[in-house]
């Protein structure tokens, strides 16, 4: 790990000052850094020694280098330091629908190019190292956030929290990060499990007819499926995924009262 520059320092700090702004303009005190990895201390040491964060910032830790940033800011584990908290660790089960690589359980519609027969993306964790971050999860006491976009990659994290639980039935609540392809019938065993989900509700309208192009209509049309969420008793947030998308959260609860794509289709 290399020493980041002074100049690239002070950049930064100018940035994530325009950012802070950018969140508080939107009535937002609360932010997080989704996945914190270890190049990211000399850059955190810097603001927290110039008191330059307003906002309070959660943290959530990339498993491989967690030890070496817990022992970097051991003020901050769990509790807030200087407006900053360790707040768990986050890791990654696919990619995204729009981009075709999320882990589907049915092929996308369609074939590009390089793209095998009955093509449905793919896992980024291999089981075994899936329970290895829960079991931290667990030992550590510290909540996981997983990345999950489709419905084979949500099943991939049910199914891991119900092995583990069962070794350790204190492991923390879980959130599943995007939840896009949740089938709404794995929700009753998700509450019992305690994984919630926090939808990315703006895809419904910045890549909803992307959706409708890679998943065909009848799937699209069951993305971050926030009404059986509610039916099912299923405590569950929304999110922006700034800078994917702005941090403003009036319009992400258009987007789920409305799920209009950018296009006109509902």
């Amino acid at each position: 790990q290399a020493k980041v520059p002074m100049p690239a320092l002070t950049e930064m700090t100018a940035a994530f000052l325009k950012a802070q702004r950018w969140y508080a303009s939107q009535g937002i005190a609360t932010v997080q850094e989704g996945m914190f990895v270890g190049q990211l201390c000399p850059f955190y040491q810097a603001l927290l020694a110039s008191d330059q964060l307003k906002l309070d910032v959660v943290a959530y830790l990339d498993p491989h280098t967690a030890s070496e940033v817990r022992a970097k800011f051991p003020q901050a584990d769990q509790v807030y330091d200087g407006h900053f908290k360790i707040g768990g660790y986050k890791i990654f089960l696919d990619g995204s629908p729009q981009g075709r690589t999320a882990w589907l359980r049915e092929p996308y519609e369609g074939r590009l190019p390089g793209e095998p027969q009955g093509y449905a993306g793919y896992p980024a964790l291999a089981e075994e190292e899936l329970e290895a971050a829960l079991q931290k999860s667990a030992e550590d006491a510290m909540p996981l956030l997983a990345h999950c976009n489709g419905d084979a990659a949500c099943l991939q994290l049910i199914d891991a929290v119900e092995r583990v639980k069962e070794v350790y039935p204190e492991l923390p609540d879980s959130v599943m990060i995007h939840a896009q392809l949740l089938p709404a019938e794995e929700m009753p065993r998700m509450k019992a499990l305690g994984i919630i989900p926090s939808f990315f509700i703006g895809h419904v309208y910045y890549w909803g007819e992307a959706h409708v192009k890679n998943l065909g209509l009848s799937r699209a049309e069951k993305l971050s499926p926030l009404r059986s969420a509610a039916e099912a008793g299923l405590a569950f947030t929304l999110h922006q995924d700034t800078p994917v998308t702005a941090p403003n959260m009036l319009e992400g609860i258009w987007c789920a009262a409305v799920r209009q794509t950018a296009e006109g289709r509902v």
